[in-house]
């Protein structure tokens, strides 16, 4: 009996670790419009610096990037660099990836759609809007590019592969 019983286990554990899958958020398409809307301040930036931190309950991975701001697209900001925060990242070993949030990496430009925030640590904050839809990352060519998110609706809505110019533009007309 006790052998049935472990069998029926085991096969369970097998049948639910098969089924079991990777699953990712599913967003709604926002516009460039309903991102600028949104923000409290739009940015065109480098990321000059990143780095993972533990929230202070000891509970959640955060990441807090430093953006050395080039232009204000939208809204004020008085200080020169600005610090964007969003959850998951890598501490040592031990990582927490969250779906649709696409991550700031060290030395790329980009444009930010930024809603004010209180950091998980300590002090005040900037969130991306939208979680991956907020952030454009500028190529050498001019083209800003997003990516790193799944929407069940509205993809005609997104801008995408847009030369900068086009969306500052786009950006400054929706305020």
């Amino acid at each position: 009996m006790n052998r049935a019983y472990t069998s029926i286990q085991f096969i369970s554990f097998i049948i639910i670790c098969l089924l079991s899958s990777q699953a990712s958020a599913i967003m709604e398409g926002l516009s460039t419009a309903d991102l600028t809307k949104a923000s409290d301040v739009v940015i065109e930036g480098e990321v000059i610096d990143v780095k993972a931190d533990w929230s202070n309950d000891g509970k959640t991975i955060f990441t807090k990037a430093i953006i050395s701001e080039s232009m204000i697209l939208k809204g004020r900001i008085t200080q020169i660099d600005i610090i964007v925060e969003y959850d998951g990242g890598e501490i040592g070993d031990i990582g927490l990836n969250v779906s649709d949030v696409t991550p700031l990496i060290k030395g790329e430009k980009v444009i930010l759609f930024l809603k004010a925030g209180k950091s998980k640590k300590d002090g005040s904050v900037f969130n991306i809007v939208g979680k991956g839809q907020g952030k454009y990352t500028i190529g050498s060519d001019h083209i800003a590019r997003k990516g790193g998110f799944s929407i069940i609706s509205g993809e005609e809505l997104i801008d995408d592969n847009i030369p900068v110019d086009v969306l500052v533009d786009k950006i400054r007309r929706a305020k």
